[in-house]
């Protein structure tokens, strides 16, 4: 017997369909079209009008950002409004200026707690037999990281 593979999306979907007051099932269609939503659009593409819609109601569990070429702020402003209550986000970018300036931005509109940059800077060592030493050609920086979580803040 094999067993089917649902997506997280199409899986709430189901649930939802058997709580309803109706008590009928909606057809498979349905569940294909909503699935939809939640699918992933390629990198750099706009994702569709209905999946904007569900993360304005439901909001989402996590956000990472990496868009070294875009305004950071730009996009964290239009996305952190979209994240639930309580949950991390994290922002990479190459420099540290455009960070600095997001972690000020979300400070002084209080929307997020917790907020900490970093450089997740990694130092390669080479072992060999009686000489250990740090490989002779690293780059100097891996960029910048923000993090932070985000919260409802109290007029």
């Amino acid at each position: 017997m094999q067993k089917e593979v649902l997506s997280p999306s199409s899986a709430i979907d189901l649930v939802s369909m058997e709580e309803s007051d109706s008590g009928n099932m909606e057809t498979a269609d349905h569940v294909a079209a909503a699935s939809k939503t939640g699918k992933c659009v390629k990198a750099g593409e706009k994702a569709p009008p209905e999946a904007i819609k569900s993360w304005k109601e439901n909001g989402f569990s996590s956000l990472i950002i990496a868009a070294p070429d875009l305004d950071a702020w730009g996009i964290v402003k239009e996305l952190v409004p979209l994240l639930s209550y309580s949950a991390p986000f994290v922002i990479y970018h190459q420099y540290l200026q455009p960070l600095a300036s997001c972690m000020h931005n979300l400070q002084i509109e209080k929307t997020a707690i917790g907020l900490q940059l970093s450089e997740p800077w990694l130092r390669e060592y080479q072992v060999l037999p009686s000489r250990t030493h740090p490989h002779m050609q690293m780059s100097s920086s891996g960029g910048y990281l923000l993090s932070g979580t985000r919260i409802t803040h109290s007029d």
